[in-house]
């Protein structure tokens, strides 16, 4: 019996998409979705590195485009009628979802996997990896 999903929320086009699926699926389930999305704060720097903009400026960007996206998927599960909370956090996404689905006592963990590729979708597949190792609770790729 799912009482609560803990999506993954990334800023891609796929999590957007995937935010449809998990809305019908917790609907179904009469389930509570929570959308958590993790901004890798490691990855300021090496951007600040990579582009001459400060740390603090791209931190900032990154968080408010984690929002957007986060805000995106509430109104989507809204519109279709599933029960929704939103939360952000800063650090390792592998650590802090794991730690997230232990808080929010999860009974699955939902993430929609991005055709994207670079640093920061190979960052996430790792984390992705290492989720479906560490949890004690169903992942589902979307």
């Amino acid at each position: 019996m799912l009482e609560r999903i803990l999506y993954v929320v990334t800023t891609t086009e796929e999590s957007l998409k995937g935010a449809q699926f998990v809305a019908g699926l917790a609907i179904e389930a009469e389930a509570q979705i929570i959308a958590l999305s993790v901004v890798d704060t490691s990855a300021a720097g090496q951007l600040a590195r990579a582009t001459g903009e400060s740390e603090s400026e791209i931190a900032v960007r990154m968080e408010e485009d984690a929002w957007h996206y986060l805000y995106d998927v509430e109104d989507t599960c809204k519109a279709k009628g599933a029960r929704i909370v939103v939360s952000q956090e800063e650090g390792f996404p592998d650590a802090k979802i794991n730690a997230a689905a232990r808080r929010f006592k999860a009974d699955l963990v939902a993430v929609a996997r991005s055709r994207g590729g670079g640093h920061a979708q190979s960052r996430l597949e790792k984390s992705l990896m290492s989720l479906i190792t560490r949890l004690e609770c169903p992942v589902l790729v979307v």
